[in-house]
């Protein structure tokens, strides 16, 4: 009977301690000392051109297997597949692909096809899926919609498939980890100089054959929101499939190309939700009706926000507005899968209202449940000029944030291609992020190389590490502590009692 109870007593303080050593570890490894790498340039050092709005996906069975697809607006409108299997180190380029005799867009300076406004993504088996449109005529408008496929992480590209026709914008992609293959995007009517014209709601499309080929795209945006646009797929991890979209409510303005200053909005930010894998959508949730614009958008470019999924049904969704005078980012977190959500939470720790800009945010979960935002930041700079790559790191689901620059220097937001005296300078529509437990990868446009008179913009990209995984849960903790005192006072009664037991007559 002793040696049976001193074996449990054992398995009791073995089991303890384990617990105790592994809340020790993720103690110790959780946002300790994060530090970015060298920034890398992405796209080919060559002559003078304009890359931005970079997609960045991992390889799931391979971490240090990257790949950024980014459009191009100069000399002429085009896009590129970067990859690298060194985390980073160095990239190769590979041209998107499309069909034989594909027609030339009026930008092309050589007479060439024009793909354009590319997005990417692994699925669960390896296989890299881009998805991006080509553009003819004078308009530079969107001929069709396109998808290819890799086999290879990106160095070859099978021949596209044609997922939808012409006026197809802002086409986003995600992967079920089932394979199936989600494309949404903006179905326009009818286009004009820099405007839509007549009804372009969002719609969605799937692929339960590897991308091989499509379904009928059905509505995601509800139809009485009259002006929507830059929408974000993710798909959960229950496999639904989860959409972001901006309601711009009476934004004339942008949508009609019409003179003036940016609308007042506000304009509110809407979650759709497929439990049928894309084949319906609930008519959507406003998760936010206070998004305050601070500058013109191009309409068929508008800037994204940003949603991610976390385990068990996590959901968060990231934007930039200026509610506080000038641009901040904001986050919320959905536990119920789109339904619900927390308060918003500015993510940037700056004086609020200082005159400084931080926008365009990207967010990522790491498997372990940290939270990543990736946006850019002026706060250094009093003129609201100059910007960095900024990154905020949370290990308690969004509640505050570790932040600070990942990009090696400052650049400047003034150069690149503007649209007009409304618009501004055109940075780019996103952001690229991915997150793993310790480990981040981001990429950005960046400036450094350039200057106003030859407009270069760049992607850039690094690694950061020593981010932890996610935040230690109390009870894990508790559990270990209270095994290990079952053990002290199972010893202490049983030497009590054995002690009773010699001094008895």
């Amino acid at each position: 009977m002793e040696v049976r109870r001193s074996l449990v007593a054992l398995l009791i303080a073995g089991v303890g301690l384990v617990v105790l050593v592994a809340a020790g570890v993720l103690l110790a490894t959780r946002d300790t000392d994060p530090r970015a790498g060298n920034d890398v340039l992405v796209n080919p050092p060559g002559p003078v051109t304009v890359n931005n709005s970079p997609a960045l996906a991992r390889h799931p069975g391979r971490p240090d297997h990257l790949v950024v697809a980014h459009r191009i607006d100069r000399p002429g409108f085009d896009a590129l597949l970067e990859w690298s299997d060194d985390g980073g180190t160095s990239w190769s380029s590979t041209q998107l692909p499309l069909p034989p005799g594909t027609p030339a867009c009026a930008a092309s300076p050589e007479g060439t096809p024009c793909p354009f406004a590319p997005d990417v993504a692994f699925g669960p088996d390896g296989t890299l899926y881009v998805v991006y449109v080509h553009l003819e005529g004078r308009g530079n408008s969107p001929a069709a919609l396109w998808l290819a496929r890799s086999q290879d992480g990106g160095r070859t590209m099978d021949p596209p498939v044609r997922v939808a026709g012409e006026l197809s914008f802002q086409a986003r992609l995600a992967v079920a980890p089932d394979g199936t293959v989600h494309v949404v995007w903006l179905q326009a009517s009818d286009v004009g100089l820099n405007r839509l014209v007549g009804p372009a709601p969002i719609v969605a499309s799937s692929s339960g054959d590897g991308g091989r080929t499509f379904s009928e795209p059905v509505p995601v945006s509800d139809p009485a929101r009259e002006r929507v646009g830059a929408p974000a797929p993710v798909v959960d991890s229950n496999g639904a499939l989860v959409v972001l979209y901006e309601d711009f409510k009476n934004d004339r303005r942008d949508f009609e190309n019409l003179e003036g200053p940016p609308d007042p909005g506000p304009f509110s930010l809407v979650v759709s939700r497929s439990d049928d894998g894309g084949s319906s959508f609930s008519p959507g949730t406003e998760l936010e009706a206070g998004v305050v614009p601070t500058e013109r958008f191009l309409v068929f470019l508008p800037e994204f926000p940003s949603l991610a999924a976390g385990p068990e049904g996590v959901l968060y969704a990231a934007w930039h507005d200026g509610r506080n005078g000038d641009e901040d980012v904001f986050l919320r977190r959905s536990d119920d899968g789109g339904g619900t959500w927390t308060e918003p939470a500015r993510v940037n720790d700056n004086p609020v209202d200082d005159g400084t800009d931080q926008y365009l945010p990207r967010v990522a979960v790491a498997p372990g449940g940290r939270v990543d935002v990736l946006f850019y930041d002026r706060r250094t700079d009093p003129a609201n000029v100059m910007t960095e790559a900024f990154l905020a790191s949370s290990s308690d689901r969004g509640a505050s944030f570790n932040q600070f620059p990942i990009s090696s220097t400052s650049f400047s937001s003034e150069v690149g291609p503007t649209f007009g005296e409304f618009y501004g300078t055109d940075f780019g529509t996103r952001v690229g992020l991915v997150s793993n437990d310790g480990d981040a990868v981001a990429a950005w446009t960046d400036t450094r190389l350039g200057d106003q008179a030859n407009g270069r913009q760049d992607v850039f990209a690094t690694s950061v590490v020593g981010l932890g995984s996610s935040n230690v849960s109390p009870w894990l903790l508790l559990v270990g502590l209270v095994l290990v005192a079952a053990l002290v006072a199972w010893f202490i009664a049983s030497r009590s009692i054995g002690s009773e037991g010699r001094h008895q007559p």
